[in-house]
């Protein structure tokens, strides 16, 4: 494929599955059981449809920036933590890490990745965030926190929904074993041996109670960001615990097979929490539209995983570029046609639901906050 003839995030899609080894595009297409939540990620998106205004201003270069923790990123889009990204191109982190830094945005940087911390923020040029697995004791949570924090990481991202091994059926199936080519450097370098196991490329992690968080929360002066949220009731509590945001998201899929839409959730979640809380959304992105209506619903950036993997597969660093700048061209075309200036402009007066009353549940107008 030329990437450069693309014309949306799913023809990098349909060239990565054609050109892909049948057992890994099962183990990144897969989803927990047959893949529900897999779609309900992508149907919650087609539930919600979008109202353009006339404009009160020029249009013709709609401002897409956002300032993340300090950091300003050329648009709210981030590329989620993934693992392992050896199965799809060997620079792996490495080429991603370029490709974010190059086009201005950042990396959450998986515990389970193939490349050393070293190496992946030297990549990232200082505009990362570690995602962190628990793995064994606290005592390798902290190694890992220090490690982080050495390294320059500008937040922990703390991964809530995926502490015990779940089903796949198209991955088990398709009889998808990790690779011996696949390394996993950091968990290495922490003290953390093992051998994934068929089926899911992971070892078996720590679960994390809340009691864990208060104590992560008091470990470092590094933000942190609790990853796998869905219920109103959890980002409230995250909110009193003291944590700099949440990411709302199911783990891709990949870990209940009913679990929520997350563009659902985050309608339920935004109007429970304090207006300046951070909430990012992780799970369903495929194009610039998606990205409007997550902010219009209170999500402050969104998170994309596989797009990002596909343009891997096909291009390594060029590919992941590729896929970035096709969203970033249209976060800003569907911008220009709402006749919106920027992302700032964003409220919840521009969605309405296509054919579900669920997002009308409670929503709140967006208001626009500085993150320092």
């Amino acid at each position: 494929m030329d990437i450069a003839r693309a014309l949306e995030v799913a023809d990098f899609e349909r060239a990565a599955e054609a050109s892909m080894a049948p057992q890994y595009w099962a183990y990144l297409a897969g989803g927990a059981g047959n893949g529900g939540a897999v779609r309900a990620n992508s149907d919650a998106f087609g539930q919600v449809s979008l109202v353009p205004r006339i404009a009160m201003e020029d249009c013709s270069s709609p401002a897409t920036s956002r300032r993340l923790f300090g950091r300003i990123l050329t648009m709210p889009v981030l590329l989620a933590p993934t693992s392992p990204q050896r199965l799809f191109h060997e620079d792996a982190e490495l080429a991603c890490a370029r490709a974010a830094r190059a086009t201005g945005t950042l990396m959450v940087v998986s515990t389970d990745s193939h490349f050393g911390m070293d190496q992946i923020a030297a990549a990232a040029g200082g505009a990362w965030w570690l995602q962190l697995y628990a793995y064994q004791s606290r005592e390798h949570v902290e190694r890992l926190v220090r490690m982080a924090e050495q390294h320059g990481a500008e937040a922990l991202v703390v991964t809530m929904d995926a502490h015990f091994a779940a089903r796949r059926f198209g991955t088990e199936r398709a009889g998808f074993v990790t690779p011996a080519f696949v390394d996993f450097s950091i968990m290495r370098s922490i003290g953390v041996e093992g051998k994934p196991g068929a089926g899911h490329a992971r070892i078996a992690r720590l679960p994390l109670t809340w009691k864990d968080v208060e104590w992560l929360r008091g470990l470092t002066r590094i933000p942190v960001l609790l990853k796998g949220v869905l219920h109103p009731d959890d980002a409230r509590r995250a909110v009193e615990t003291g944590v700099d945001g949440i990411v709302i998201s199911n783990h891709g899929g990949r870990q209940l097979e009913s679990a929520s839409g997350t563009l659902n959730a985050l309608a339920d979640i935004a109007p429970a929490v304090p207006s300046q809380f951070l909430l990012l959304l992780d799970g369903g992105v495929r194009c610039g539209s998606d990205v409007v209506k997550a902010l219009a619903l209170g999500a402050r950036a969104v998170c994309i995983g596989r797009p990002y993997l596909w343009g891997l597969h096909l291009a390594g660093e060029q590919g992941v570029a590729a896929v970035l700048a096709l969203l970033a061209a249209e976060l800003r075309g569907t911008l220009q046609q709402l006749n919106l200036p920027g992302i700032d402009a964003i409220d919840a007066s521009i969605v309405r639901p296509a054919s579900s009353p669920h997002f009308w549940s409670g929503y709140r107008s967006m208001e626009v906050h500085s993150y320092a």
